[in-house]
């Protein structure tokens, strides 16, 4: 009785000293109360322990792990913990692509997230990032971008670079799909585990296009369901070991890369172990996903799995993994497509807002409409027109053009999205889409016409009068056509001069445009931007150009005809960069029934 009484005070007295000691534990304090950790140097060859992963539907599974080794400084202020994983169906399967960020633990302590394989192993053999340096390169960042209000209910971009005066991306968001891309076979390195990219609503081949993409990211497309439902026996958590998705194409069209959670922090989470895209502060939907089943493979082993539920935001993706946080929600875009041909087919969805990945993400859906209804092989007409609304401007932006096409080749597609990534990339002003549209209008016949000759009825023109140019247009497989342009020569124009009188296509044109306007090409401020990438030069249109001679000098891409002399001289003489000489230039431009090629031109004297 006496030990008791003296059990019962020194717990009083115990209580009165550390009153906290004996606080609750929230429910996610309790969760990370055994979350804690152990440093890289603690690690030692032979030690064993295990990690998690979920291998079917939403149950966190066990698997073992023993320590191989730690490659010290295995990249630059980076070293990597060498495991070999056993257990479950891992003799089978080898390293599963999906297991990034599968916590591993000794003594129940975490020690970092499985993360990099080395191809072509037989054996599940792993390197693991270390926690301590994924808690170092992840939490405590500044967030970008971030916002609060949840989801509604309902893709580096290549760098830009001078060509002849334009600004024309270096290479095109999709590359064709290149077999030397993949690994050869007597070829052994480290890489980042793939992180599955599931998709639903897309055909085989708008995945081959793909492909090569993705692949240069670590991700690996995957043909597979739209969003599965929620457990019927609890709901899934965003839980150490379990199955998460970065949502990237959300409705009639699915897109989401699938990873595993490694550590969790109050809403913050720790994830994959390796970066996603390497973008630094992102801004993506975060979601629960479910493991339908695990797909064996010589080369990749897969989860099959779907996004279950959003429930936060990806908000950084760095060298050590991605982190996010629960409670917060990304914007998305919304999208429709709408394509006419063989079928007609319409597509409601929402794109991740991101500079880097809407641009690929509307490419990736646009293939994927197209491939599902249309033919592969044999000639075709495009006609394309996307539209976009830009928060504070009344009137969307609107780029249309018709492509003519043997076999599918997404140029055409390709070409349109090139022109929306320079908008979302643009350095003037940060801009907020608000809403994507894509009409794609299929012709399956070669509606083509070759510039033949040009010709004038007059010897010579004077200045003011009307100028009757003919020009003769030979379709493919018909009869040659003949069509007038009237152009009005300006009273202003110097007698004696030859006039050059050009008729031709829209890719000559545009050549022409660097060469004599260079400076339109280059806009120095974002509604300059958006007239040079509205006004795209149509491929079905003809164009008869009449270049003058003029008194005066642009500068920054604007026109000064009617400079004092004075004036005139002294910027003349500048000796700064943007000004340039003031050609004068008549531009007629003639709508057609068919995708013209071609030019031709002859000199006319003004009398």
């Amino acid at each position: 009785m006496k030990s008791l009484l003296q059990n019962i005070y020194f717990l009083i007295i115990f209580l009165i000293i550390f009153p906290s000691s004996f606080v609750p534990l929230s429910n996610s304090q309790a969760l990370c109360a055994h979350e804690i950790f152990m440093d890289i140097d603690e690690i030692k060859p032979g030690m064993k322990g295990y990690g998690k992963t979920v291998f079917s539907g939403d149950d966190i599974e066990i698997f073992s792990v023993e320590v191989l080794g730690v490659l010290k400084n295995w990249e630059t202020k980076g070293d990597l913990i060498l495991v070999k994983m056993t257990g479950s169906p891992l003799e089978e399967t080898g390293i599963i692509a999906g297991m990034s960020g599968s916590p591993v633990y000794i003594n129940n302590r975490l020690i970092g997230a499985v993360a990099y394989g080395w191809s072509f192993s037989k054996e599940a053999i792993a390197g693991v990032s270390p926690i301590n340096e994924m808690k170092k390169t992840l939490l405590n960042i500044p967030e970008e971008n971030s916002s609060n209000f949840p989801p509604s209910i309902d893709w580096e971009l290549p760098l830009l670079h001078e060509n002849n005066g334009e600004l024309i991306p270096q290479t095109p968001l999709f590359q064709p799909h290149d077999e030397t891309l993949n690994h050869q076979a007597n070829e052994i390195k480290i890489t980042p585990i793939l992180s599955p990219l599931v998709v639903s609503g897309f055909s085989g081949k708008a995945l081959e296009e793909m492909k090569s993409f993705f692949s240069s990211y670590g991700l690996y497309p995957l043909q597979g369901g739209g969003y599965a439902l929620p457990s019927t026996q609890y709901s899934t958590k965003l839980v150490p070991g379990a199955s998460v998705a970065a949502v990237l194409i959300r409705g009639d069209l699915n897109a989401a890369v699938v990873g595993t959670v490694t550590y969790v922090e109050g809403n913050n989470i720790l994830a994959f172990g390796h970066p996603f895209l390497h973008a630094g502060a992102t801004d993506i939907p975060m979601a629960t996903a479910y493991v339908y089943a695990i797909l064996s493979s010589q080369s990749n082993s897969v989860k099959m799995a779907s996004p279950v539920e959003i429930l936060g935001q990806i908000n950084q993706d760095r060298r050590s993994g991605i982190a996010g946080t629960i409670g917060k929600f990304s914007r998305m875009i919304p999208c429709r497509i709408e394509v006419n041909g063989a079928q007609n087919a319409k597509y409601n969805f929402e794109v991740a807002d991101s500079k880097l990945l809407t641009p690929v993400l509307v490419v990736m859906a646009a293939q994927g409409a197209v491939a599902a209804t249309e033919k592969k092989l044999g000639e075709r007409c495009v006609d394309i027109e996307l539209s976009a609304m830009i928060n504070g401007y009344d009137k969307p932006l609107v780029l249309n053009n018709i492509y003519y096409e043997y076999n599918q080749t997404w140029f055409s597609i390709d070409n349109i999205a090139q022109r929306f990534a320079m908008i979302l990339n643009n350095q003037f002003q940060e801009i907020t889409v608000n809403e994507i549209g894509l009409k794609i209008n299929i012709l399956d016949s070669r509606k083509t016409a070759s510039i033949d000759a040009i010709r004038v009825r007059k010897k010579h023109v004077q200045p003011g009068e009307v100028l009757p140019v003919d020009v003769l247009l030979k379709p493919y497989a018909g009869n040659e056509i003949c069509k007038t342009i009237q152009v009005k020569i300006p009273e202003d124009v110097i007698p004696g001069n030859l006039l050059e009188v050009t008729a031709c296509d829209a890719k000559f044109s545009q050549s022409l445009d660097r060469g004599r306007a260079a400076g339109k090409h280059l806009p120095v401020n974002f509604d300059q931007l958006l007239d040079y990438v509205g006004d795209m030069e149509k491929n079905n249109n003809l164009i008869v150009r009449v270049l003058l001679s003029k008194n005066g000098l642009t500068y920054k891409g604007e026109g000064l005809p009617s400079l004092p002399p004075s004036i005139l001289s002294i910027m003349s003489h500048a000796g700064q960069s943007g000004i340039g000489p003031l050609l004068g230039e008549i531009i007629t431009k003639v709508p057609t029934n068919y995708i013209l090629n071609g030019k031709q031109s002859i000199q006319i004297l003004v009398k």
